[in-house]
């Protein structure tokens, strides 16, 4: 895949190539764009994390949703295939900046998996650009993750 992939959320991305990557396709803000719902976290494990947040350690209650996101969503999506036609996307959910959210996990599995780098946006109706970190656990979470199940596929071969 060689291309430009941003991220961001529907209030602060107001120009470019928008694309809903939430369950609700954007409707509950009024967002009527392009949509792919497949990269959208299942809503079983969501209301399972989010009834557990303040009850389990954030540490783990973000691992848990994490690796439910990667078995239940991204090990079983073609991502280069729902993104080929697409120029410079901006993929977009609910949660702003540096909160966790599942666009976050998605542009770090891009992001190793591809080897491009993705960047979480603002853009405004004048295209001024503001680059949002995104919080620095997701990735070495996800690492983790993915080295495991590679160690368990290895116990079977």
């Amino acid at each position: 895949m060689n291309k430009r992939i941003f991220t961001g959320n529907y209030e602060e991305c107001k120009v470019g190539n928008l694309i809903s990557i939430s369950g609700d396709r954007g409707k509950s803000v009024g967002f009527n764009g392009k949509a792919i719902p497949q990269l959208a976290p299942k809503r079983e494990f969501w209301n399972i994390w989010h009834e557990n947040i303040g009850k389990i350690p954030e540490e783990e209650n973000t691992r848990y949703y994490i690796n439910e996101y990667y078995k239940q969503v991204l090990s079983k999506v073609d991502i280069e295939e729902l993104l080929k036609v697409e120029k410079d996307p901006i993929l977009l959910c609910f949660e702003k900046g540096q909160q966790f959210c599942h666009r976050h996990v998605l542009a770090e599995y891009i992001e190793m998996k591809y080897k491009i780098i993705l960047r979480d946006i603002k853009i405004d109706e004048k295209l001024n650009i503001t680059e949002n970190k995104r919080p620095e656990n997701i990735r070495r979470i996800l690492e983790d993750i993915i080295q495991k199940e590679m160690e368990a596929l290895q116990i079977w071969i």
